[in-house]
């Protein structure tokens, strides 16, 4: 009897977790083809392409953003973020928690994929000496997963992340990138004056795994830095992309 009633419990537990298994399946299938959604749809119909100005020195295309439709949908949308080369082409949010936007799209609505978001106490006009983004690391190279490839070197030397916000359009040179522990304390928003800055920057430099155009030689250290932070594959490190201010 007391056999019976065992193998009953176990044939229960298996259901529930068949069940849930299959549930949880049933929820990424639906979120990967909601951010598809997202990206063929929203997404595209905001970005337009603009004219390269006659000063092509720089070698970067611009594109025009909508935020006002952007803002109509959701009014925590601060910034769009472009890297050539990848699937990062994405609106930058900004909660009053930084847990708010990772299982959250645009629409507010449950998403595996989360949002592209901002450090909840940052400025959301970039003036910080260091603005920190997240985004997750998606098995289908959705959202943050192309950082691998800077971190990785696919992407070469000369790597340009391009933030729109709606006022100004601003161009940074990736100067570091590498993989770190999730506790390490490398994340600083403002330095208490020049010395300090710069010898965070050395401190970065030193652990890229890639040796970038931009360098020790020719780095402005006064320039405002973001920093790009997304999971490593198997989700027990991080990878970490800085960038300097280029021009805005």
């Amino acid at each position: 009897m007391k056999k019976k009633i065992f193998i009953n419990i176990l044939l229960v537990i298996f259901i529930g977790i068949f069940l849930y298994s299959g549930y949880m399946c049933f929820i990424w299938i639906k979120s990967d083809r909601d951010t598809k959604k997202l990206e063929e749809g929203l997404y595209s119909e905001v970005v337009s392409e603009v004219e390269e100005s006659e000063d092509t020195s720089n070698d970067v295309s611009e594109e025009k953003i909508d935020f006002e439709k952007l803002l109509s949908i959701n009014d925590d949308v601060v910034a769009w973020i472009k890297i050539d080369d990848t699937y990062i082409n994405y609106p930058i949010l900004q909660a009053e928690t930084d847990e708010y936007y990772i299982r959250k799209d645009i629409y507010e609505k449950y998403s595996v994929s989360g949002s592209i978001f901002l450090d909840s106490s940052a400025d959301s006009k970039f003036l910080d000496d260091n603005t920190s983004i997240y985004g997750h690391n998606m098995k289908n190279e959705r959202m943050f997963a192309d950082l691998h490839k800077i971190k990785n070197g696919t992407l070469g030397t000369d790597v340009n992340v391009k933030i729109y916000t709606k006022d100004t359009s601003k161009i940074y040179k990736v100067f570091s990138a590498y993989v770190t522990e999730p506790d390490d304390n490398i994340i600083k928003k403002n330095f208490t004056d020049e010395a300090e800055k710069e010898s965070y920057i050395k401190t970065v430099l030193k652990k890229s795994n890639i040796k970038f155009d931009i360098n020790e030689d020719n780095i402005n250290y006064e320039d405002n830095i973001i920093t790009l932070i997304t999971c490593d594959n198997n989700n027990k490190y991080r990878v970490i992309v800085h960038a300097i201010l280029l021009f805005n």
